[in-house]
């Protein structure tokens, strides 16, 4: 025999009055019976047969907690309530199923909980009457997804607080953990889910949307001009958030249509790469005035430019009727920015400009701007280093420069235009 002991509170202070048991620290009440059986441990012998005590009633009353916990989302009580009822009933799939749930909404940001939910669920497939097997299924069905959206949001939520490295590295290990899982439950249950992916990857688009203001004010800073460490910290978030939409991408499969924006997404991401340079100020007659520093080479952007256009294939693979644009130049004005050091600069900008609003307007000078980009590579090889080149073409450059700003050409920042 043992002490008789509580269930509710775990205390032994336990008398009887009027006929029942009740507990002097919760006041529950306990017939004689229900008593008897919670001092029995175990099982008797009586006259040579074994007696199996019945534990049903504690397993109700556990179960009846778990489930008003669960209700106040009180997760940890609710997985706590459900862990006794499979204590004592190690088969009641109803609670195997509670847990499974609990401990899914019970997951941080550092441990994600969701290998033991489909544990639990697979226990609770396992135990359940036939009668029963449909309906478990069909919730598991229903829940799953709309616990790894729940989930999926904890990671996203944080990554657009604070979009950094751990917080981007979180997005990518929950979805891959939820995968896994959903492969978990086909291969152990045969329980097949199908569309969780469509809300996990619009949570993943939305926080690289949702960030990107706060990424772009740490690099663009007040004055635009970003410091060598903003400008690789730049260049390091905007990889992260390729990482994060190509996992978008990736979970969102059955619904190719949905991926054209996320495409583009990362289209956009790449050319902002290509674009973005640090800066150093530099002392001159003047005052100062602001110098590039550090940038892709010219090979580095042309790679981000054949996974551009690899983007763009995809598009049109979806949508037919998407038409590819002109590959676009990887740092091309190759005289202006041998002379200049640099293709951003105001001077640069001036030219670009001019080339693409007037220039690329005639069949002339388009044609003007093929001989320049086949001829002018091979020339600045072979003179660029000489000062006399540089010489010669700053004063060319410099007067053309003067008179298209005073026409009103702009010299402030330019993206190239597809023509």
């Amino acid at each position: 025999m043992k002490a008789l002991t509580c269930d509710m509170c775990g205390s032994n202070d336990v008398l009887k009055q009027d006929g029942l048991f009740i507990c002097q620290v919760c006041g529950t009440k306990y017939s004689v019976d229900e008593a008897r059986k919670m001092m029995i441990e175990g099982t008797v012998d009586i006259s040579g047969s074994t007696v199996k005590v019945d534990h049903s009633d504690v397993a109700r009353n556990y179960y009846m907690m778990a489930v008003s916990a669960f209700k106040a989302k009180n997760y940890a009580e609710s997985d706590k309530y459900s862990t006794k009822v499979i204590e004592v009933d190690p088969e009641n799939y109803s609670a195997w199923y509670i847990k499974g749930k609990s401990a899914a909404l019970e997951s941080t940001l550092a441990k994600l909980r969701i290998e033991e939910c489909v544990q639990c669920f697979s226990k609770a497939i396992e135990y359940v009457p036939d009668d029963d097997a449909d309906e478990l299924s069909q919730r598991i069905v229903d829940d799953y997804p709309k616990l790894c959206t729940e989930l999926m949001a904890l990671s996203c939520q944080a990554f657009i607080a604070s979009p950094t490295s751990g917080n981007s590295d979180t997005i990518a290990r929950h979805a891959l953990e939820l995968q896994n899982g959903s492969m978990r439950l086909l291969s152990e249950s045969h329980i097949v889910l199908t569309g969780y992916g469509k809300e996990i990857g619009s949570w993943i688009e939305t926080a690289v949307e949702d960030a990107w203001p706060k990424i772009w004010k740490e690099y663009d800073g007040f004055d635009g001009h970003a410091n060598k460490y903003e400008y690789k910290a730049f260049i390091r978030s905007c990889k992260e958030c390729i990482t994060l939409i190509k996992i978008a991408i990736l979970v969102n499969s059955d619904a190719p249509e949905e991926n054209i924006p996320r495409y583009k997404t990362l289209i956009q991401l790449l050319q902002e790469i290509n674009k973005a340079r640090s800066w150093t100020r530099i002392s001159n007659n003047k005052g100062y005035t602001w110098a590039p520093e550090l940038s892709l080479s010219k090979a580095e952007k042309e790679k981000n430019i054949d996974t551009i256009m690899e983007y763009h294939q995809k598009i049109k693979a979806i949508n037919p009727d998407y038409v590819i644009p002109k590959r676009p130049k990887a740092g091309a004005c190759y005289v202006a920015t041998c002379v200049y050091g640099s293709y951003d600069c105001p001077e640069v900008w001036t030219l670009r400009r001019y080339r693409d609003d007037r220039l690329a307007k005639t069949w002339y000078g388009r044609l003007f701007i093929h001989v320049y980009y086949t001829v002018s590579p091979s020339v600045v090889r072979l003179f660029g280093n000489q000062r006399w080149f540089k010489k010669l073409w700053k004063r060319k450059l410099d007067h053309l420069v003067e008179k298209l700003q005073n026409q009103g050409m702009e010299s402030t920042p330019y993206q190239d235009k597809m023509w």
